[in-house]
């Protein structure tokens, strides 16, 4: 009778103590997998995601870059053709007023005989920066377009334009700019624990225009 009454008074509050102990370090240990698997998981992703932009946002500038300076003849209507001026700022190719933080230039990028303008430029005063697009054809009477500028990437760490001469070498004036190197590096959007740090890609590309 006394070991059936020692049976039915169940655990001590010691024994149920110790087995919650137990139960909340195994918790522990499975919720911090799952959470370093979650970060490990979006870590993955965003350098996934920067390498897609940094290909698509690099293959795009070299297409357009290429198709740089003098467009065919055909490409001018007539009063456009009239005045040196307007046909003066086409004929420049990449333009005097591009810096190590904007390319703009000229040229026919799109192969359809007309005149376009296009612009790349970086934003922002501290990482992460803004790389836009603006690009459109001039207007008859020589105007630039004036849509919007478009986003590539909100995740840009640094963005570089250099300019080269026809020697190849390095040339302050964009205007007689030959060729450009593109230095561009992106970062992550979530920083890596527990150092704090942002992950990086970098990749730089030089492009000499078909018709400088």
């Amino acid at each position: 009778m006394a070991h059936t009454a020692a049976k039915a008074r169940g655990f001590s509050l010691l024994e149920l103590i110790i087995v919650l102990g137990l139960v909340s370090a195994i918790l522990g240990v499975v919720l911090s997998s799952l959470l370093e698997g979650d970060r490990v998981s979006l870590l993955g992703r965003q350098e996934s995601e920067m390498h897609q932009q940094l290909r698509d946002v690099l293959t795009l500038m070299v297409k357009e870059l290429r198709r740089a300076g003098l467009p065919p003849r055909n490409a001018y209507d007539g009063h456009y053709l009239r005045s040196s001026g307007r046909l003066n700022l086409v004929s420049s190719g990449i333009l005097a007023e591009s810096h190590p933080g904007m390319l703009a230039f000229t040229g026919d990028i799109n192969d359809d005989n007309r005149v376009d303008y296009v612009e790349y430029a970086v934003s922002g005063a501290t990482p992460p920066l803004t790389l836009t697009r603006r690009a459109g054809p001039i207007g008859d009477a020589g105007t630039l377009p004036d849509s919007p500028a478009q986003a590539l990437s909100h995740l840009v760490e640094s963005c570089r334009f250099s300019y080269f001469d026809a020697s190849g070498n390095l040339t302050s004036r964009a205007a007689d700019a030959a060729s450009v190197r593109i230095d561009l590096t992106l970062r992550s959007q979530a920083a890596d624990l527990p150092s704090g740090r942002h992950r990086t890609l970098s990749r730089s590309v030089h492009v000499k225009p078909y018709n400088p």
